[in-house]
């Protein structure tokens, strides 16, 4: 039997989430269904996150995206009393003095917090060398530090709390959920139809009809692309270009004394929590988990890092131990002989033409795509600006009453610039 909705968003993603949550406190008649092929919510590439936050981006949108949602997310815990294991630690980059890190982060810091923080004093607190032994740099391609910037609007979150926050939120305002459902195809249908074999022909106006499942067929009036990686997939047979390609992502859980005793030292920030810090080279970060008495430790790997995608991607623990753990060691000897205690493996939804998000409408679908690693941060936005896009809205009003003009983020009229922080 065909079930049938006003509204079928895919994917139960923080995207998923605070769509629905969002276009439901819009349209209160409307029914709602959001549909997910996990056992329950934020079970996908949100809760195989890193987990952190920041608000500091090259792009002004960027920032806007990041700087509403984290303030959003700043009124669930603190106004609304909602743990979401949100934590003010802040994100530490460590620059050289001059390097193209370094101008950027200056230029940046007159619009978002940020505070220069002296290269004996990060080394004193958290161990971690700027002078490095010379065959290790040469060899390894290493770069010590002069300096570090920390971003105190920064810090770390728990997915799985936030997830339930908007999945109570949505529950609560008669937003229904089917879990564990699988789609495996769109239906693109005419308009109004004759009846005719063949249909829909070109001539002929056309719309999503219905999602073929493994539970059966879904219609509805209006359909939400929130899959994250899975966009394109699903959408290649409607003809529709989904605007992203997948990354792999690692991250790998390590403790051992000296690691758990770094976890508490505290830079610049009111936190008792170490932040979330950026090597000088390849990208390696340090992100504190104090609530497992671990680091988790990750790198955005490029370059040799393919653009395949499995249903189950598993972490390389040869990865860790060949090419993370070298210049974990080199920087920090805290990390000698750590624990690997855990790791786990998503992806990123790249938009690979500027590292920001795609929210458009094509037919009666609206589509959300290339997050490019930062759905969590941006996700409250995110879901403002779907919403708005779904009602066919110019602009978005996103939390904190900033008006937000939806295109610049869509595909044919859209004002965005290559974003560079990209972690």
């Amino acid at each position: 039997m065909e079930r049938r909705y006003d509204v079928i968003i895919i994917g139960a993603g923080i995207s998923g989430l605070s769509t629905a949550l969002h276009i439901k406190e819009e349209n209160h008649d409307l029914s709602i269904l959001v549909i997910d092929k996990q056992n329950s919510y934020g079970q996908g590439n949100t809760g195989k996150s890193a987990a952190g936050f920041r608000d500091i981006f090259k792009t002004k949108v960027n920032r806007q995206l990041a700087s509403t949602s984290i303030e959003f997310y700043k009124k669930i815990q603190k106004s609304l009393g909602f743990d979401i294991g949100l934590h003010f630690n802040g994100y530490l980059f460590l620059v050289k003095d001059k390097s193209p890190m370094d101008a950027m982060l200056q230029e940046l810091s007159s619009g978002v917090k940020i505070e220069i923080v002296d290269r004996d004093e990060i080394k004193s607190s958290l161990n971690i060398d700027y002078e490095l032994e010379p065959e290790q740099r040469k060899l390894m391609n290493l770069e010590g530090y002069d300096k570090g910037y920390v971003g105190k609007n920064c810090g770390i979150i728990e997915p799985e709390l936030l997830a339930d926050y908007y999945f109570k939120e949505c529950v609560k305002l008669g937003i229904e959920f089917d879990f564990g459902t699988t789609v495996s195809g769109l239906k693109v249908v005419p308009t109004d139809p004759l009846d005719y074999p063949g249909e829909p022909f070109i001539w002929q106006r056309k719309k999503i009809g219905s999602l073929q499942t493994n539970k059966g067929t879904y219609s509805g009036d209006e359909y939400i692309m929130a899959a994250d990686v899975y966009t394109s997939g699903l959408l290649d047979k409607t003809g529709i270009d989904g605007h992203e390609r997948p990354k792999k992502r690692q991250v790998f859980q390590v403790t051992n004394d000296r690691i758990v005793e770094m976890l508490s030292e505290s830079v610049h920030t009111d936190e008792d929590i170490m932040p979330f810090t950026i090597l000088p080279s390849h990208g390696v970060f340090l992100r504190p988990a104090p609530k497992y008495r671990s680091m988790w430790i990750g790198v955005a790997d490029d370059l040799a890092r393919d653009f395949t995608m499995s249903e189950d991607p598993q972490p390389e623990r040869d990865f860790y131990e060949n090419s993370i753990y070298q210049i974990l060691t080199s920087y920090c000897k805290n990390f000698e002989g750590a624990s690997l205690t855990g790791s786990w493996a998503g992806y990123y939804s790249y938009n690979t033409a500027d590292m920001t998000p795609n929210i458009f409408k094509e037919l009666n679908l609206t589509v959300i795509s290339g997050t490019s690693g930062s759905g969590i941060m941006k996700g409250d936005a995110i879901g403002r600006i779907a919403a708005a896009v779904f009602s066919g809205k110019e602009k978005a009003k996103l939390y904190g009453n900033l008006e937000f003009q939806v295109s610049d983020i869509g595909v044919n009229a859209r004002k965005v610039q290559m974003e560079q922080l990209i972690l």
